[in-house]
């Protein structure tokens, strides 16, 4: 699904009316009406007579969406309480007519000002409804008073909120709060969804997010060419890779797993596993010498193969050497997992990366030593190479890959993933709530699948197992990159149902994997 920012979307609604004649009065019109559709569906009920609803509406098209809200609620019977942020004067355009049709009616409505916040505060009390119509996608910053007062009673009277387009106190762009915001139920959100709802802190405080149809014709609403999109259903199954019934094993690739040292064998055998689960023809787990015999004993399907090692259990800096044959064989590596950070195991790295010429997963350990080592993201005899990488951070090793703090990150995982993947020539997937997916030439991805139950050991290794898999069964870096995370939230997303979030642990993953992955594939045939 298709995202935008702001500004794109102030253009959409120019171009609506511009190109197609549509006049804005119009596209409020129907703004309101679907945020009353929602309303009556998931708030109100169909017997919305007597129910108390109470619209706050500042002075923008936000407002004015609030006002049609209103008027119709109340043609419907619903007592209709308006909280108006500015005198009404200061109204303009759409919004400022659809006061007038407001004041017309007589429908009854307040000024907000410091000294009646205990009016209101009464008024919320009664409502069985607060719509949110006070900013809109313009705002950035901080709420200043009395709006952030406003905003913190209406977070504590306790009532289900509906935001239009955005709840008051987030940055679309971004999903920044700075200070005070309202917690809303559901959004409702026009035309095109916004870039800030599906980014966290913001996520958490829109409930529900749905798209209000405000009559865009479809070419103006075109899911091609966009900058962002939301990974879904649909992209994903669409992704997935065809199985025919004529195919064997040597058509799914052949995936390496590289990675391992004492104590954390389990991270190698988590990311073999999942490359099988995924669909990879063949899986051989590289694993130190030392460590073999345990890797070895814990893995059935997958092969195994021993590395020249160290006596600490990494890998040996000759170990390239002694695994040539093996990669050979290989069409696709996962590199990291459990992989260990000694001078020696750096030092095979470093090899391994500028002799293997195949598409690799690097995660965990691999992304760590190339964080000391950053003149691998810059060598330009790397650059071909680096298009078929892609690296799997946490918010820790992608401060470390960038030389800045974790909190950086946060701020912007969305410009810090987009530059990254432009500067290094690597598709790029920073994980967390809402997992952002970026390549070198665009467009930029966010992940709607998984849960709090993601945050427990080993559920990254089975994410790079299972990129690392859809890589071998010949989707292209960014689109396996986008494939996996969806698949493996929505994995999480399933167990949470049956069992629960805390408590889940990686290796539940993999038998839902498959799972996900067949539900994925009868959408895509029904499609057909």
């Amino acid at each position: 699904m298709r995202l935008v920012k702001a500004a794109q979307m102030r253009e959409m609604d120019l171009d609506a009316t511009r190109r197609y004649s549509i006049p804005s009065l119009i596209l409020m019109e129907n703004a309101g009406l679907s945020i009353v559709q929602v309303i009556m569906q998931r708030f109100l009920g169909e017997e919305v007579q007597g129910k108390r609803v109470f619209i706050i509406a500042g002075p923008g098209n936000n407002g004015g969406d609030g006002f049609v809200v209103g008027r119709h609620l109340f043609n419907k019977g619903a007592f209709v309480g308006f909280l108006i942020t500015v005198p009404p004067d200061n109204y303009r355009g759409d919004a400022a007519v659809n006061l007038k049709i407001v004041e017309d009616m007589g429908l009854p409505y307040s000024i907000l000002h410091p000294e009646n916040l205990d009016s209101v505060a009464v008024e919320l009390e009664k409502a069985d409804l607060i719509v949110d119509a006070l900013f809109g996608t313009g705002f950035k910053g901080v709420p200043r008073e009395p709006f952030a007062s406003l905003i913190r009673m209406v977070n504590k009277a306790g009532k289900p909120v509906i935001a239009v387009d955005i709840p008051s106190g987030m940055e679309a762009d971004t999903g920044r709060i700075s200070g005070d915001c309202i917690r809303a139920q559901a959004t409702v959100t026009m035309g095109m969804p916004k870039l800030g709802l599906y980014l966290d802190p913001g996520a958490q405080y829109t409930g529900k997010v749905i798209v209000g149809d405000i009559s865009f014709p479809p070419d103006l609403k075109s899911e091609e060419g966009g900058d962002y999109y939301l990974v879904d259903e649909k992209m994903a199954a669409e992704m997935l890779p065809e199985r025919l019934p004529t195919s064997h094993k040597g058509d799914f690739g052949h995936v390496a797993v590289i990675g391992g040292t004492r104590g954390y064998t389990g991270a190698v055998v988590l990311a073999s596993n999942a490359a099988l689960r995924g669909g990879a023809g063949l899986v051989t787990a590289i694993i130190p010498e030392v460590c073999y015999p345990i890797a070895a004993v814990k893995l059935t399907e997958a092969m195994t193969f021993p590395a020249k090692g160290t006596e600490n259990g990494g890998f040996s800096s000759s170990a390239l050497e002694s695994i040539k044959g093996v990669l050979q064989r290989a069409t696709v590596a996962a590199v990291g997992p459990g992989l260990g950070q000694e001078e020696e195991t750096a030092d095979f790295l470093e090899d391994l990366l500028k002799n293997l010429n195949i598409p690799i997963v690097l995660d965990a350990d691999a992304l760590n030593i190339i964080a000391k080592r950053r003149h691998l993201l810059s060598d330009q005899a790397l650059a071909k190479q680096r298009r078929n990488w892609v690296f799997t951070p946490h918010p820790g090793e992608m401060a470390r890959l960038c030389d800045t703090t974790i909190a950086a990150v946060q701020e912007d995982r969305v410009g810090v993933a987009a530059e990254a993947s432009r500067k290094w020539g690597v598709v790029l997937v920073l994980k967390g709530a809402h997992t952002v997916i970026a390549g070198p030439e665009g467009p930029l991805f966010i992940n709607s699948t998984g849960n709090p139950g993601l945050a427990s050991g080993g559920t990254g290794d089975v994410l790079a197992g299972l990129i690392a898999s859809f890589l071998a069964q010949g989707l292209d870096p960014l689109q396996a990159a986008v494939c996996g995370p969806f698949i493996h939230g929505l994995a999480a997303d399933r167990i949470a149902e049956k069992s629960g979030e805390a408590g889940m642990i990686a290796g539940d993953l993999l038998a839902e994997i498959s799972q996900v992955i067949e539900s994925l594939t009868a959408l895509k045939r029904g499609r057909s």
